[in-house]
């Protein structure tokens, strides 16, 4: 190229020359700078935090000693209440054949309307009544008969009754 009487043009080099610089950190200063973070941030929870308690002891009228007595009386009552019988949530229903006969005519008589009524015998010193309770005031209980006569019976007479057709 070059071709005898000229001079060849030289042009001036330019360099890419480097404009940023950069340091690499080694993992020792990267974990020390972490290290110091986390240490201010511990710092400044434990400062917020305190502010806190103070904010809440300022605004919270009892001392202490206080509130320990209140905790104190607090389980002294349970503890009693937990000595004492408990009573059961649901209250155990006699069966029929642990009631007296005077409960076995109520409960006979108070039998629920949803349900038909329950026929019955009554045992007395001389003789056996089929029926359905109709009515019981103190002293004499009335007896609605399978023929749908009424009768009227003494209750101190009644030996036993027992349910028929369950």
């Amino acid at each position: 190229m070059y071709s005898g009487g000229e001079k060849p043009v030289s042009r001036k080099m330019e360099g890419n020359m480097q404009t940023i610089f950069t340091k690499k950190i080694s993992k020792q200063n990267k974990y020390d700078e972490l290290i110091e973070k986390k240490e201010k941030e511990k710092k400044l929870q434990d400062i917020k935090v305190q502010r806190d308690l103070e904010k809440e002891e300022a605004s919270f009228p009892f001392t202490q000693e206080e509130v320990q007595d209140k905790i104190q009386q607090y389980d002294n009552q349970k503890a009693a209440q937990n000595t004492t019988t408990r009573k059961p949530s649901f209250k155990r229903v006699k069966s029929f054949k642990e009631m007296t006969i005077t409960e076995r005519l109520e409960y006979l008589l108070n039998f629920p309307k949803q349900l038909p009524p329950v026929p019955c015998i009554v045992i007395t010193n001389n003789e056996n009544v089929r029926g359905f309770v109709t009515a019981l005031d103190g002293e004499k209980v009335e007896l609605k008969l399978m023929d749908q006569t009424l009768t009227t019976i003494n209750v101190h007479t009644i030996q036993e009754v027992k349910m028929i057709g369950i």
